[in-house]
């Protein structure tokens, strides 16, 4: 086999491996918060950390803002902004950056647990496995009425 041909096969191999690597994960494989991708149980839990360490500036409903520049978790501020992007966005942004004063850290973990809380507030059904890193990949979408 020449060295052209031989150039050629790769190419097309390597072409044809992509496209498949690339159409598996297509939008059809691809999670979101209607998916049940947290536990009741999970939820639950990270109410009493929601309460002591959110609550004071992250309602769930515009209604129910306690200052004007409170950000409501829930209501079509929430999705319009947080809408078709991945959960592990907000990990990040609670992670790094909440609670806001400095009064409190939350480590990876609390932050998971706290989306549990989020997405049971917001009306998301709960699963069988909690919502972990992985799980964390998954695209917010509108709760299914």
């Amino acid at each position: 086999m020449g060295r052209r041909t031989w150039c050629t096969l790769t190419v097309w191999a390597l072409t044809a491996w992509t496209g498949a690597v690339i159409g598996s994960a297509g939008p059809m494989d691809q999670q979101t918060t209607n998916d049940g991708i947290y536990t009741r149980a999970q939820a639950d839990g990270a109410k009493a950390q929601f309460d002591a360490v959110c609550a004071q500036c992250h309602a769930f409903k515009v209604a129910l803002k306690k200052q004007a520049n409170d950000l409501p978790l829930g209501d079509e501020p929430f999705f319009k902004k947080w809408e078709g992007r991945a959960l592990d966005e907000l990990v990040t942004l609670i992670v790094m950056t909440m609670p806001n004063d400095g009064s409190a850290v939350v480590n990876d973990e609390e932050a998971l647990n706290l989306l549990a809380y989020v997405l049971q507030q917001n009306g998301f059904q709960a699963g069988a496995s909690p919502l972990t890193k992985e799980g964390a990949a998954a695209v917010i979408a509108r709760p299914k009425t």
